[in-house]
């Protein structure tokens, strides 16, 4: 996973650990159900001109408003998030502030175990991180109070499957689509399911203008940018990570509680932001450390190549279903790798990389930069994945999105070149997915006359 994404995240948990002295003072003016209904608003009226200025300012292909994957996941986000946080508001009626809060947090479990029932294997270490998150919420939440479930209670564990679903529903749609229209459809959802329970509150004008402030902070920041900002990162980092980064909503309620309301913060909360932000450390350092992963996606990571490689490499290279897309297609020889380390990655014209799953660290395929440039920033791009069993699961656009941002953001590259046989649809699909394009009147032919493509993609200015 990517740092940078992590942060944001974090930034994301931020303005919604503000947004709680926000709500609160909300409260004053308005209903709940007032105060959700119209922050959603806000949240869609607030990206509304930015989706506008970046469709008219985008060189690349735009999700358009028909878009199928774009009304269903814009429905199933808006969807949860109306419910979860409807089960929140009903739910915190009927108990304690802090036990609601711990109770809701109870998502960051959720969210693993219901990837579990998905087929998703969030990976072992992550429940380490989840028990001491959970531990530090405990802390923050709990304050002194005996934890017992009441029957009402249940309405906060609906919340938190419900949040958890949300997260998922986020994982699956926003890496497909336009993020920020994905995020305006799931207010605009959201918002128009909250106007029957909010005309039962029979709000009035002046109440909502006595709020403006905090309903304005609700509407643009807590919705507008941070469920953006929730989107774009869910691109690049695990739901079960995602979840438990986001937790730290609590802590940061707990900090700005002090900044602006002048709470005082005790040693017991203290040790629960301590704890907390150990837990959220805990999900970066594992996986890195443990196999020295150049870049780490939701289900594969990339590694630097070993000359221990070398046996698994020449076996994927043979592979019948590797060579039938392979333009070179003469046997590979243990020889012919080590002369390939020798003259080609160890002089920098080559960087290889081995496509590891991240729960075993099982290497399964290669990506590798040829005839790179650093004069021209430029390099030739290639893909192979070696095991029959793992090809045809999306293992390899995972990895093709990762090794882009290693090529444009780590090697300094400026375009980036590929050469695909035009039978080979699938992989022609995927690069155009990753930014590549068909270079027009540039072509070749196999030894067998088969017609060669020409793709480039070019790095975002």
């Amino acid at each position: 996973m990517k740092f940078k994404y992590s942060l944001l995240l974090v930034l994301t948990a931020m303005i919604w650990g503000a947004a709680f002295v926000a709500q609160s003072a909300g409260m004053d003016h308005m209903g709940p159900y007032t105060f959700n209904c119209l922050r959603f608003f806000l949240g869609a009226i607030a990206l509304t001109p930015v989706i506008i200025i970046k469709d008219k300012r985008s060189k690349t292909e735009i999700t358009k408003w028909n878009d199928k994957s774009l009304w269903v996941g814009g429905m199933l986000c808006g969807l949860f998030l109306f419910l979860a946080s409807t089960a929140q508001q009903l739910g915190i009626v009927t108990t304690s502030a802090g036990k609601a809060g711990f109770i809701t947090a109870f998502y960051i479990v959720m969210v693993p175990v219901l990837s579990l029932l998905m087929g998703k294997k969030p990976g072992k270490f992550i429940w380490v991180s989840v028990a001491l998150a959970l531990f530090g919420l405990f802390l923050l939440c709990m304050k002194g109070e005996s934890f017992t479930i009441v029957p009402a209670d249940i309405l906060l564990f609906a919340c938190a499957i419900l949040f958890a679903l949300q997260i998922l529903a986020v994982d699956k749609y926003a890496p497909n689509v336009d993020c920020l229209k994905l995020s305006r459809f799931q207010f605009l959802v959201s918002g128009i399911l909250g106007i029957v329970p909010m005309l039962f509150e029979a709000p009035k004008l002046s109440d909502i203008f006595g709020g403006w402030i905090a309903l304005g902070y609700a509407g643009f920041f807590s919705c507008g940018i941070a469920y953006t900002l929730q989107m774009v990162a869910q691109k690049e980092v695990k739901p079960a990570v995602a979840s438990i980064i986001m937790s730290l909503e609590a802590v940061f309620s707990v900090i700005f509680g002090f900044l602006i309301l002048r709470e005082k913060l005790t040693l017991r909360e203290l040790a629960g932001c301590f704890v907390m932000f150990t837990a959220v450390m805990l999900t970066h350092i594992h996986q890195r450390k443990k196999f020295k992963a150049v870049a780490v996606g939701e289900r594969v990571f990339l590694r630097n190549m070993r000359n221990k490689d070398t046996d698994d490499i020449v076996r994927w290279r043979n592979e019948p279903t590797v060579v039938n897309n392979f333009i070179y297609r003469k046997p590979v020889t243990k020889k012919d790798h080590k002369n390939w380390i020798k003259t080609k990655i160890k002089t920098g014209l080559v960087r290889q990389f081995i496509i590891c799953l991240n729960d075993t660290g099982k290497g399964f395929g290669s990506i590798y930069f040829r005839d790179i440039d650093n004069t021209e920033h430029t390099c030739e791009f290639g893909i192979f994945i070696g095991e029959p069993d793992m090809q045809g699961k999306g293992f390899g656009y995972e990895a093709q999105k990762l090794s882009m941002d290693i090529a444009f953001n780590k090697m300094g590259m400026k375009t980036v070149d590929l050469r695909v046989l035009e039978k080979n649809i699938a992989a022609i699909k995927n690069y155009e997915k990753c930014g590549f394009k068909v270079i027009e009147g540039k072509e070749e032919y196999t030894e067998d006359n088969e017609k060669i493509l020409f793709m480039r993609a070019v790095k975002e200015q």
